[in-house]
């Protein structure tokens, strides 16, 4: 593979991989709820969600 060739696909991917992301998995490690009220029409909450992402690297080790 030519320079310029080697140069156009890898800018091509570079704006691809920026338009979208490559995927990864998600692991949820803990979902956890508090709720309090504080009069009658009025409840607060707050969710914490803790997950683990795990990226592929995007490197091709083909030759």
């Amino acid at each position: 593979m030519g320079w310029f060739t080697r140069l156009c696909r890898n800018t091509g991917l570079m704006i691809h991989h920026a338009a979208k992301p490559v995927a990864g998995n998600k692991t949820v490690v803990s979902h956890e709820t508090q709720e309090k009220k504080v009069n009658e029409t009025t409840t607060l909450r707050r969710t914490t969600i803790e997950e683990i992402e795990v990226k592929n690297d995007g490197s091709d080790n083909k030759v």
